[in-house]
Order: C-alpha cells, then structure tokens, then sequence
C-alpha cells in the first residue's frame, strides 16, 4: 500500500471547491459539505482531513427499512492499516474492538460493502468499500452520504446527528481503500438496531483545466455527477462499551473570556471534552486546542479526522473532540491531565463585516485581515483577504451564507485558503449586489496562545 500519509495531504490539497448541495461549518477548506440541518438541536461542526481524503460534514434528520445480504470479507489487517493514522480506530482494531458486519446491499447491479463497524454510544463508524474492479479515471471521486437513518426497531426517524465521509478517488481505490463514515449522536445515544439507506454518487470533470492569467483565477473545471444508487442496510450491533466519564467542572479564563471544562467522556472511537462558556463573555468562543498528557508522556491531541468540534446553540458552549486512550488500560489508574494550548476567539462586535467591493474597504476594520485584492468578472467578484496567522495555520474564515445591505441571502460560489508562513490568503467568490456591499459572517480565527497553557488534572472516574 502507498504511504498513506502522503496520499491523504496530496488529497486534501486538491479539495478546494464547493460542489452543489453545500452547507457551511467552522472549517470548511478542503472540505464538501451537505445542506443538511438537525433540527432537535443546532451545532455547528469543525472538521479536519489528515486521514480522510475528502470530507463531507452533515446535520441529518432521516428514516428508512430495508434488507442485506453477506459480503465477502477483505481481512483485517487491510483495516489497520488503513486507519493506522487514527489513534483512536487503530486503538480499538488493536483490541478487537471491531465488528464485523459482513453485509453488501444492491441498487440493480451496482452494489456496496460494509465489512467492518466501530460503534459506542455515542460514535458509529462505517467501513465502505466498492466491489473488486471497479475503475476510476483520474479526477473521477466516489463520495457516498447517509441519505436515511432510522431505529431498525420502532423505524422511528433518528435526528440530531452529524457525521463525516470520506471519497473514493483514482489514486485509493488501486489500493482497495476504504470509504469511512464517521457519525456522532449528539441528541442521543447510537440505538442499537439500525437501518442505513447511503447515497453513492460517480463524480467525473467533463472539462480540463482552463487556462489561468492570475493565480487568483477561479478554478471551475465542469463536473458530472451521476448517481449510482441507493444501498440499504440493515445493521445489528454488539454491546457498547461503557464510557469512562470524569467529571471537571472548573472555571477558568482563557483570553479574557470565561469557560468552565464540564466533563470528559472517554469513548473507545473517540473522546468528547465539553466546555460551557459565560454569557458575559464579550467574544465568541470558536475553538479550542486541547490534548490529554498522561503520566508516561504519552499525548492524545484533537482529532486529526472526522468532526474535531461541535458548537452547542447560541454558543452557550463546544464539544471538542480528540483521540481515545480508552484502551490503553495501563495508564487508566496513572495521571492524567488536560492541557488547553489555544484557543480561537471572535469578537462579538466584529462577527459581521461590511464589504465595499467598489472601493476595497471593510467595516469595521480587524485587526491582522485586510482585503487584498478584488477581481472583478461577469457577474461575480473574487475577494482575495490576507490574514496575519501561524505558520501553516488554515482555516475557513467566513460562513458560506452572505448578506447585502437590503437583508437578502446568497451563497458563495466558492471559497479556498493558501497558508504562508506568516498569514493565509483567503479567496471567496461572490455576486456583488447593485451597491457593491456585501456583509459577511466571520466563522473562524487564527489561534491565540494564551502565555501559559492551561493544566488541568483530570480525577479519577466515579
């Protein structure tokens, strides 16, 4: 098998376009996202893409029954090392904590497998892969969404979930990679009878490359997207291991704004840190770098895959997502402690921007972002933002959804980051309305390093 490792980054990078049916998250360069939304409860999700090679995030709400029947199985040393690059999953691989499903699912001739299932209360984590010759073109992906979930009991309708996907491209499947869908249930415990009805989608270019005279040029190679089917399975899962859950609760203040770190909940596919934040806090709160340091060194950072946060409604507080020492049963009864090393904070008088893209100015002004360059075309204006940040730090500055001075909504036509070494240039491409002012909601930050990370020692479960 290709490093892997270099394969996911070389994919990451190619991942800058919105496709149709996008919705915005915190983090959403490199990234395709759903327009989905729960409606039992809003978040919004971060995501990161180290060992995915193209994500889809989602807020679902759906229902569906159906039938399988067995696949064969590729063995599970091909899982491993697949997921070797996450700690958590290769963790509980490692300690058998894997089931297998051994299920494929038909639409007409076209058929899907699912061999391999994680699943704990809280997270559930599908392993896809295509049938054995099936061939892509460069530039072709597969990409698959959960298209219904329902209780396979009461076939009552689950909400309130999110979840993660990752494509097929030209380059994976020579190795018969894996498809992974990651889900979180945020209103509710995983039940454990499931059906699943997913939604598989041919992605092609129709059209190369066109010819660029500025690197700002937009990059719209046409695309064709097929749908190949609707696959339904039927899943029954094992017992859950028990959550180990510490409870916290202390206040701190991070950049003058208020948190108290409620709990930690330590699940085999993942660990949940859940902040509340102060309503009296004059910034939102919009991320949190957290890792968890045990006694022999050993360091579990934020989830290098899949959602790394979730937001709680209104901001009232963030689930912040990193690796799973679940297993590691030695260290259960040693020390441990929760580092926070940076946060991401948004001033609640600068959340909104006015852009004048006649004359290049913003209001109010913020501190370390400026607006660069506008490159105006039939129809639509490319706003190129330099931002002051880390070496290296990229992150999705606006929320997909854009305001003119009347109160009317548009989407971006597409947004893409280029980090350097001393800030990131942000590209978004708009319509620019009659009086060339657009208002623009800032999602992320770069990151602030308080002077002294914050240490916190994590008692040991009730």
């Amino acid at each position: 098998m290709s490093d892997n490792n270099e394969k996911f980054n070389k994919l990451i990078n190619e991942s800058f376009k919105y496709p149709e049916k996008l919705s915005g998250t915190e983090d959403r360069l490199r990234m395709r996202i759903n327009k989905h939304r729960s409606k039992k409860r809003s978040f919004v999700a971060s995501i990161s893409a180290l060992a995915a090679s193209l994500m889809f995030v989602l807020l679902v709400n759906t229902s569906t029954v159906f039938a399988n029947v067995v696949a064969e199985m590729p063995v599970i040393g091909q899982l491993a090392e697949f997921v070797k690059l996450n700690k958590s999953l290769s963790k509980a691989i490692e300690n058998d904590y894997v089931q297998k499903a051994n299920l494929i699912a038909w639409d007409g001739d076209k058929s899907l497998f699912l061999p391999y299932v994680i699943a704990d209360e809280k997270n559930l984590v599908l392993f896809l892969r295509l049938p054995d010759g099936y061939k892509l073109e460069d530039g072709d992906w597969i990409n698959i969404f959960i298209d219904n979930m329902a209780d396979g009991k009461t076939g009552e309708k689950i909400e309130g979930y999110s979840y993660s996907s990752s494509g097929i491209s030209a380059d994976t499947i020579k190795d018969n990679s894996f498809a992974i869908i990651q889900c979180y249930f945020a209103d509710g415990n995983l039940p454990k009878s499931l059906d699943i009805e997913l939604e598989m989608n041919h992605e092609s270019r129709t059209s190369e490359h066109k010819e660029e005279t500025s690197i700002y040029d937009e990059y719209e190679p046409e695309m064709h997207l097929e749908k190949m089917g609707i696959f339904k399975f039927n899943l029954d899962l094992d017992d859950f291991a028990e959550p180990i859950i510490y409870e916290i609760n202390e206040k701190h203040t991070v950049m003058g704004q208020q948190i108290v770190v409620d709990n930690i909940k330590v699940y085999p596919a993942g660990t949940e840190v859940n902040f509340l934040f102060s309503d009296d806090n004059t910034a939102w709160i919009k991320g949190i770098d957290a890792e968890v340091l045990l006694e022999n060194g050993s360091v579990y950072k934020g989830n290098g895959n899949g959602i790394s946060a979730m937001h709680y409604a209104e901001n009232k507080g963030m689930s912040v997502f990193i690796e799973s020492n679940y297993f590691d049963k030695s260290e259960k009864q040693k020390q441990q402690k929760l580092v926070i090393k940076a946060v991401r904070v948004l001033n609640k008088d600068e959340e909104y921007i006015t852009v004048d893209v006649d004359n290049k100015t913003i209001e109010p002004k913020v501190k370390g972002m400026e607006l660069k360059q506008v490159i105006s075309k039939s129809g639509s204006a490319t706003l190129v933002f330099f931002t002051e940040t880390e070496k290296g730090d990229s992150f999705g500055m606006f929320d997909f959804k854009y305001r003119d001075t009347e109160g009317n909504e548009y989407e971006l036509k597409s947004e893409g980051t280029s980090p350097g070494n001393n800030g990131m240039e942000t590209m978004i491409t708009i319509k620019p309305p009659a009086d060339g002012k657009v208002i623009l909601k800032r999602a992320l930050t770069p990151r602030i390093y308080p002077n002294k990370p914050i240490t916190i020692d994590i008692p040991m479960p009730k």
